[in-house]
């Protein structure tokens, strides 16, 4: 029987999806326990969690002992007993995936108020930070622990329509990343930077409105499709098996910035 050098890398792992019962997290699930991870899935609504888990359970039968989750509310004034009380339960991890965030808050400049500004900003960068605060106990100091955030291709690549507040956090989490790649070394930090992904992080913009979007975006676009929860995966499982990779952004658009 042959070695397995690299289908192996993430067997036996334990690995926290947090925000990790949408599209892409549900995808990334999927492709960790192929790869024989163990999968912990967070997200604020303890039904979807349960949801996600019969579902993955289902479709993976001999992989049950390998799936587990809790709900932890990351926009609660709580959040980071919420944290704390999510780690005690999960214990300890290999690797942290944060990828929660609210619907995609698209807001022309002069709708943006403080309230919401603060209530987009908590789940996509306070909680993540602290989500790497409490994380971080209870994983091992090396290069093997990695830890991966969740920006996007906005950060870089303008879009017109109300982009601005998606636009600074982008760019923050790609800041902080690459900071925190420094201040927990060896632990790995590196984040993953979507395009437009077909997810139901788009509902909110009415079926009519969002089929002439991707249908801009596919006449653009290289890869003349908008991406799929499954390609992105692939972006979140690289940043886990490179033990060489930290400090970087990974970014999966469909070829966004050449056009």
């Amino acid at each position: 029987m042959s070695l397995a050098r690299f289908t192996s890398k993430l067997a036996g792992q334990r690995v926290l999806l947090v925000g990790g019962t949408g599209g892409v997290g549900i995808s990334v699930a999927q492709a960790l326990i192929e790869f024989g991870a163990s999968v912990i899935l967070s997200s604020s609504r303890e039904t979807k969690v349960n949801q996600v888990i019969t579902s993955l359970t289902n479709d993976y039968p001999d992989a049950r002992d390998r799936v587990s989750g809790h709900s932890c509310d990351l926009a609660s004034p709580n959040v980071e007993e919420n944290i704390e009380n999510l780690f005690k339960k999960v214990g300890e991890v290999d690797h942290i995936v944060y990828m929660a965030g609210d619907r995609l808050p698209t807001v022309p400049l002069e709708e943006i108020t403080l309230k919401g500004w603060q209530k987009c900003n908590q789940v996509r960068t306070i909680a993540a930070i602290l989500v790497v605060k409490v994380g971080t106990k209870y994983m091992k100091k090396d290069r093997n622990s990695s830890i991966v955030l969740t920006g996007g291709s906005i950060s870089e690549k303008p879009i017109a329509g109300g982009w601005s507040m998606l636009a600074l956090i982008g760019a923050g989490i790609n800041g902080l990343a690459r900071q925190l790649a420094f201040d927990l070394a060896p632990i790995r930090v590196n984040t993953v930077a979507p395009g437009v992904i077909a997810t139901d992080l788009w509902q909110g913009m009415g079926d009519e409105v969002r089929e002439a979007f991707f249908k801009d975006l596919e006449e653009k676009n290289p890869t003349g499709q908008v991406g799929q929860a499954e390609d992105l995966a692939e972006a979140y499982l690289y940043c886990l098996r490179d033990a060489n990779a930290t400090g970087i952004v990974v970014n999966s658009n469909s070829g966004t910035f050449l056009v």
